[in-house]
């Protein structure tokens, strides 16, 4: 059994380390819960952290839950990937009852996931990059923003407390009345991670060229007029709408003022774009263009841009295919043959 901590981060991944150095440097007491290679190097070398988080440093890493002791008013930071929550939470069995689950995730389902079993739910819509470099080594390669709230909607002491704490450790930690509309926000912005997994592009990349951009605006117009219909409300957090941010991707020509950097570790890419080219079997894009199918197909429509992405995604995934096997016309042409 560790010491018991103020934060005990499950699924320590790219992001999760990058959360604990930022909490552990300012002084609270964290302990990862991590697996394999990567627990491994935590455990022996302790966490190196690259970029804009610079951190070398020995914390508790351990394999399971039942090995992690909380701190009296301690929360459980859920790191890991839609695809591994279920399980995660069956694997801890009653070790997480009445403790505060705070989903850094993607996606709008790990939070009912939480929720039906009983549990203290929490959102938090995360902008923040990282990766594992190697085990035991994480990059942070982009952001600081971490907006928390109560599932569905509001704020209790457990969210301003965290929020402070996530302040305090140079992160821009805020509460929100109605994460579940932020959440949804975040995922309209993931909608395309499946596009550029696929194209091998990234964020620079697909930003600048204007094929790009129109197949982006299209996947993402799609979606929305399903949500509009849902009667889903989106807090997308920018100054412009949804539809503005979708009418300024159909700008015509090249954004010359997008910079495509020449080192490729400067180049900002999704995590599926990650997830296929460690060719590590899954991707969680069923839990982003895949909301969008479900929720089409409950209302009698049907949204075949981001069926298609996200049934070639997750194929490449299970074989394994590295980034780079489709574009947008071959996208383009599968979703019209539906």
């Amino acid at each position: 059994m560790t010491t018991p901590a103020d934060y005990v981060i499950h699924g320590a991944g790219g992001i999760g380390c990058v959360v604990a150095a930022r909490l552990a440097a300012s002084g609270r007491s964290v302990t990862l819960i991590a697996r394999g290679a990567h627990l491994d190097a935590l455990q022996r070398r302790g966490l190196q952290v690259k970029g804009s988080t610079e951190a070398d440093m020995r914390l508790a890493a351990v394999g399971h839950p039942a090995e992690a002791e909380l701190a009296p008013g301690g929360v459980v930071l859920l790191t890991m990937k839609t695809n591994d929550t279920a399980a995660a939470l069956d694997d801890a069995g009653a070790h997480y009852d009445g403790v505060p689950l705070l989903c850094f995730q993607n996606g709008v389902a790990n939070e009912d996931i939480v929720a039906g079993r009983g549990l203290r739910s929490y959102g938090c819509v995360v902008i923040v990059g990282g990766r594992i470099l190697e085990p035991g080594v994480v990059a942070h390669t982009s952001g600081f923003s971490l907006t928390l709230g109560v599932w569905p909607t509001g704020v209790d002491d457990v969210c301003e407390r965290v929020a402070a704490d996530l302040v305090a450790a140079g992160m821009k930690g805020r509460t929100h009345a109605d994460v579940r509309a932020a959440k949804w926000g975040k995922l309209f912005r993931n909608l395309n991670n499946a596009y550029l997994a696929l194209g091998d592009l990234s964020l620079q990349t697909s930003s600048r060229y204007e094929e790009h951009r129109r197949f982006m605006a299209d996947v993402q117009e799609e979606a929305l007029d399903v949500i509009e219909a849902a009667g889903i409300t989106l807090d997308v957090d920018d100054r412009r709408t949804p539809r503005e941010q979708i009418a300024r991707l159909r700008e015509p020509g090249e954004w010359t003022h997008v910079e495509v950097p020449d080192d490729p570790d400067r180049l900002v890419r999704p995590s599926t774009w990650q997830d296929l080219h460690f060719q590590r079997g899954q991707v969680e894009v069923d839990y982003f263009n895949g909301e969008i199918v479900r929720l089409a197909e409950r209302l009698g429509r049907d949204a075949p841009l981001n069926r298609i992405v996200r049934d070639r995604c997750v194929d490449a995934a299970v074989r394994r295919l590295l980034p780079g096997t489709e574009t947008a016309q071959t996208l383009r042409i599968a979703a019209s043959m539906r």
